[in-house]
């Protein structure tokens, strides 16, 4: 099993960085803050419409190894979705900032 770059379990954050810094996918960060992937979508559109982040700097499209687009945020995405996602996990993580 490979381990998460961010891990919220018993009221407590763990950041695990790589070397091209923390990068989520949509799903990732869903199953992150328990809540639904829809919801984290929305979310992302309206704080990148809003101009409230640039989506040059918060996002990345790679390529997987079997050849699939992958679509991941950086930690600055993450952190402005705890503050608009409502669920215990991101309230644990709004409180850890």
């Amino acid at each position: 099993m490979k381990t998460q770059p961010i891990t919220i379990e018993n009221g407590r954050v763990t950041i695990r960085p790589s070397v091209n810094g923390v990068w989520l996918t949509q799903s990732q960060i869903a199953d992150l803050f328990g809540v639904f992937a829809s919801a984290v979508s929305a979310n992302i559109r309206s704080i990148l419409k809003s101009g409230i982040l640039d989506e040059d700097h918060v996002f990345r499209r790679t390529r997987s190894r079997n050849g699939n687009l992958v679509e991941r945020y950086d930690l600055e995405m993450i952190t402005a979705l705890a503050f608009r996602l409502k669920s215990e996990k991101a309230e644990v993580f709004r409180k850890w900032i």
